[in-house]
């Protein structure tokens, strides 16, 4: 019985998120500064190639927010398909709300590939709590977005 609910829970949420993701995004917040409005948004995978053919500087990223730093909003993971990228604050000069896990968003910053420590890494897990879906341990090579601006979109 539970595995049958479980099922059907994750179905759910697979078609809501598969629904959204043909929808327009709208930005109902925005964190930091102003996004540009010139060019579109590359998916954070599109921005990956990019990074490995050595094209370096500001990008802008779309994708769905998964985990928020639930101590005070000050990091959140990005995801695309299975590859995540750690999104921080530029000058730690804005948060986020700690309830905005599971909006999509856009994100105009660097991106930069970097090793998270151990300590690093365990630090990370304790500050996203219950709701972490990474298994971070010992030394991670992970992406990471140094953020300038970041809009949301609400969830209704």
């Amino acid at each position: 019985m539970k595995k049958r609910t479980g099922f059907i829970i994750c179905a759910i949420v697979s078609i809501i998120f598969s629904a959204q993701a043909d929808q327009t995004f709208r930005a109902d917040q925005t964190f930091g500064g102003e996004v540009p409005s010139a060019g579109d948004p590359v998916s954070l995978k599109q921005a990956i190639v990019k990074l490995d053919q050595g094209q370096e500087g500001f990008v802008k990223i779309a994708g769905q927010v998964t985990e928020v730093c639930q101590a005070k909003g000050c990091w959140m993971i990005l995801i695309d398909g299975d590859t995540y990228a750690r999104v921080t604050f530029e000058d730690y000069g804005f948060f986020i709300p700690i309830e905005t896990s599971m909006q999509r968003s856009v994100i105009y910053g660097q991106l930069t590939q970097h090793t998270l420590s151990g300590e690093q890494a365990e630090h990370f897990a304790q500050d996203a709590g219950a709701q972490s879906t990474l298994k971070l341990e010992g030394e991670v090579q992970e992406y990471s977005i140094l953020a300038r601006a970041v809009q949301l979109e609400n969830r209704s």
